[in-house]
């Protein structure tokens, strides 16, 4: 099995018009997953005709992710050499909004079905999470802290809220979020033990593969989302 170095010396490398580039493939399927992200966004733009803040959510989780894929691929890995660690918070940063986006969406959704105050303390919690993560992504400049937050953001939070709006209500959206998290736990797993293909195309790309179908299954359990918000949502958009 193929170890990817971290050493820039050691880095997939191409010249583009005289450009040295980084990691290419790792570049490519970010952008992947970008484009998975935004045809997302645009069909659910047009699916939601008056969307809820639950619904805004979800469209900002899509954009947000999307764009930080971008910023990622392009600043964080093709010219790293020019930016260095720091050129990789603005990426991650985005990214952890993203995932704070999705989680404030599902716990919405399902606010009127729950007590109100288990709702109010996920709304409360999901900002500390993400603070407290930022913070440490930041201080150590060490990627495995936004793997953290989006492992709870996406295989707790989303997952159980939604575990637990299908428990009450049966929807179909579940299935989807089910493989969602299935294949987001696959990337994972392939970035966390290093499983690469060879030297050219290393476990970062092989997990943005994995994202990619991932990605295309929220999209699907979206389109499938019921909204159960009830009054009370404008007042918790602005907790």
């Amino acid at each position: 099995m193929y170890e990817a170095v971290s050493d820039l010396a050691g880095m997939p490398k191409i010249n583009l018009f005289g450009i040295a580039v980084l990691e290419p493939f790792t570049v490519l399927t970010n952008l992947l997953i970008a484009l998975a992200c935004f045809i997302a966004y645009y069909g659910l733009k047009k699916h939601y005709s008056s969307p809820s803040f639950s619904q805004k959510s979800l469209l900002l989780f899509f954009l947000l992710i999307g764009w930080a894929t971008i910023i990622g691929g392009v600043v964080g890995h093709a010219f790293l050499y020019a930016t260095g660690l720091y050129g990789k918070i603005p990426g991650w940063y985005t990214s952890m909004a993203g995932v704070v986006a999705f989680e404030r969406s599902v716990i919405a959704q399902s606010r009127s079905l729950m007590n109100q105050s288990v709702g109010r303390f996920f709304s409360v919690l999901n900002i500390v999470e993400v603070l407290t993560f930022m913070t440490l992504s930041f201080a150590t400049l060490n990627f495995a802290f936004v793997e953290a937050h989006a492992a709870y953001g996406l295989f707790v939070v989303v997952f159980c809220f939604e575990l637990y709006v299908y428990s009450k209500t049966k929807n179909n959206s579940f299935r989807y979020i089910a493989l969602a998290t299935l294949f987001g736990l696959m990337a994972a797993l392939c970035h966390a033990f290093k499983i690469s293909i060879n030297y050219w195309f290393n476990y970062n790309d092989v997990s943005h593969l994995f994202m990619v179908v991932a990605i295309l299954f929220y999209y699907k359990a979206a389109l499938l989302m019921k909204n159960y918000e009830t009054t009370v949502e404008e007042n918790y958009s602005t907790e």
